[in-house]
C-alpha cells in the first residue's frame, strides 16, 4: 500500500509542471494517433496479406511485452522527465527516416516492421514512465481529476483529432503524415522543457554494499502486484480485453477500407476511427462524476461491457454508421477504465514502487498487445476477418464476468476505502532544481 516516506526536499505544487506535462501528453497522442493511422496505410500500399499487414501491429505492440518491466525499473532509477524527453526524441527521428524511405522510394516492407518496433519501443519507456510522474506534481485530493483531464486530453489527440487527421494528411501523401507525426514529437519535447525541477523516484535507502540489479527490482515490482489481489485481477481481465482490442485494430482496416465490405476511402476510416476518440474524451471525462455517483465497481463494469459491444458489432454488421456507433461505446469504455483504474493505482501504490507497477501493468495490460495482433492475422489469414471479431467478443463476455464478480467484492470494497481514506492535501513531489 501507500508508502509514508517522503523527498527530502518539497516545494510548492504550482499548476505549471502539471500543465507542461499534459501538453506534452497531448502532443506526443497527436502524433501517435497520425502515425499508427498511417502505418497500417502504408503496409496497404506494400501488401494485400492480412497477415502482413496485421504484423505492422504486431511489431509496434511487441515492445510493451518485450520491454514493460526495465521500463519500469528505469522509470524508477533515473530522472522520470529526461527519460519520457529522449524518448520522445527518437520516435521524431525514427518518423523522419521512414518519411524519408518512403519519399525515395526505398522503403521495403521490412523496413516499415523495424520503424513501428523502435517507435513502439521509444512509447513503451515514454509512457510507462508518465505515469509515474503524475502523482509528483498532482495533489492526491486532485488526482482523479488529474488523469480524467489526461486520459480525456490523450483521447482527444490519439483517437478523436489524431486518425482524421491522419487519413486526411495520408491522403495527400503517406510521406506527409509521417512528417507531420515528427512535428508533434517536437512540440512535445518543447512542453516538456518548460517543467522544472528534478523528477527521481523516491525510493527507500538502501545499504551501499546491497545495490539491487536489474533482476532484483524487477522481482519487487511483480511481488508486490501479486500480492495486491484486487489490482492483480483488474490488471489481468484489462490484459485480455486490451488483446482483443488489439486484434480488432489489426485488422479492422482490412474490413473497413475499400475493396473491404465496409468500402471506405482512407479519409472515411479515420473519421471511423474517430468516433473511438469521441467515445474516449465523453467517458473519461464523466468518469469521475459518474464514479461519485455509483461507484468504481459500476463503472469498471459497464466499461468491460463497452468492449463486448465494441467486438461483437462488425462480426454481425457491416454498416459503417453502426459500426461508429459501437466504436463511440467502446471509446468511452476505454476512457472511462483508464480514469478509475489510474486514480486508484495512484493512490494506492507507493511512490518509490511506481515505475516498477507501471512497467508490470503496463506488461499485463499491454503486453497482450501483440498477441492479439498476432491472432487476428492468422484468424484473418486461415478463417476470416469476421472470425476475429466473433473471437474478441466471446473473450470479453467471460473477462467482463470477471470484472463483475472482482468488483462487487469485499476486498475491492477495502481497497476503495483505503484509496479514499490516503487523499492528502500534498503529493510526493520532484526536488527543486
Amino acid at each position: 500500500m501507500q508508502s509514508d516516506t517522503q523527498p527530502s526536499a518539497r516545494t510548492p505544487v504550482g499548476a505549471r509542471n502539471f500543465t507542461a506535462l499534459w501538453a506534452g501528453a497531448a502532443a506526443t497522442n497527436l502524433a501517435d494517433g497520425i502515425v499508427k493511422l498511417t502505418l497500417p496505410l502504408v503496409a496497404v500500399s506494400v501488401t494485400d496479406s492480412p497477415a502482413l499487414i496485421a504484423g505492422i501491429t504486431l511489431a509496434n505492440t511487441l515492445p510493451w511485452l518485450l520491454f514493460s518491466l526495465p521500463a519500469g525499473v528505469l522509470a524508477d532509477r533515473v530522472d522520470r522527465r529526461h527519460l519520457i524527453m529522449t524518448m520522445v526524441a527518437a520516435r521524431a527521428l525514427v518518423l523522419a527516416m521512414l518519411a524519408g524511405g518512403i519519399l525515395a522510394d526505398m522503403l521495403p516492407l521490412a523496413g516499415l516492421y523495424a520503424g513501428a518496433l523502435l517507435l513502439g519501443t521509444a512509447e513503451v519507456f515514454a509512457d510507462t514512465t508518465r505515469m509515474s510522474v503524475v502523482p509528483m506534481v498532482v495533489p492526491r485530493s486532485r488526482m482523479e481529476s488529474a488523469f480524467a483531464k489526461l486520459t480525456a486530453t490523450e483521447t482527444v489527440a490519439n483517437e478523436f483529432i489524431g486518425p482524421p487527421l491522419g487519413g486526411l494528411l495520408a491522403a495527400i501523401g503517406l510521406a506527409v503524415a509521417l512528417g507531420v507525426g515528427g512535428v508533434g514529437y517536437a512540440g512535445a519535447l518543447l512542453a516538456l522543457a518548460i517543467m522544472t525541477g528534478h523528477y527521481r523516484s523516491n525510493r527507500h535507502p538502501r545499504p551501499a554494499t546491497s545495490k539491487p540489479g536489474l533482476r532484483t527490482d524487477i522481482w519487487e515490482g511483480v511481488q508486490y502486484v501479486w500480492r495486491e489481489r484486487v489490482l492483480r485481477t483488474l490488471l489481468l481481465v484489462a490484459g485480455a480485453a486490451s488483446g482483443c482490442w488489439t486484434a480488432w485494430m489489426a485488422v479492422i482496416v482490412v474490413y473497413a477500407v475499400a475493396p473491404g465490405p465496409m468500402d471506405l476511402s482512407r479519409s472515411e476510416y479515420g473519421l471511423l476511427m474517430g468516433a473511438l476518440g469521441v467515445g474516449g474524451v465523453v467517458g473519461a471525462s464523466t468518469a469521475p462524476a459518474l464514479t461519485r455517483r455509483l461507484g468504481r465497481h459500476v463503472v469498471l463494469a459497464t466499461s468491460m461491457a463497452c468492449f463486448v459491444v465494441l467486438l461483437a458489432a462488425p462480426a454481425i454488421f457491416s454498416s459503417p454508421w453502426l459500426i461508429a456507433v459501437t466504436a463511440f461505446l467502446g471509446g468511452a469504455g476505454t476512457g472511462a477504465w483508464n480514469v478509475v483504474y489510474s486514480s486508484l493505482r495512484a493512490l494506492v501504490v507507493p511512490d518509490e514502487m511506481m515505475g516498477r507497477y507501471s512497467g508490470v501493468s503496463r506488461l499485463t495490460s499491454w503486453g497482450s498487445m501483440p498477441l492479439g495482433a498476432l491472432v487476428a492475422g492468422l484468424t484473418a489469414e486461415l478463417i476470416s476477418v469476421r472470425a476475429v471479431f466473433w473471437g474478441g467478443a466471446t473473450v470479453c463476455v467471460l473477462v467482463l464476468a470477471v470484472t463483475l464478480r472482482t468488483a462487487t467484492s469485499p476486498e475491492f470494497r477495502r481497497l476503495e476505502a483505503y484509496a479514499t481514506a490516503s487523499h492528502e492535501p500534498e503529493p510526493a513531489q520532484p526536488h527543486q532544481s
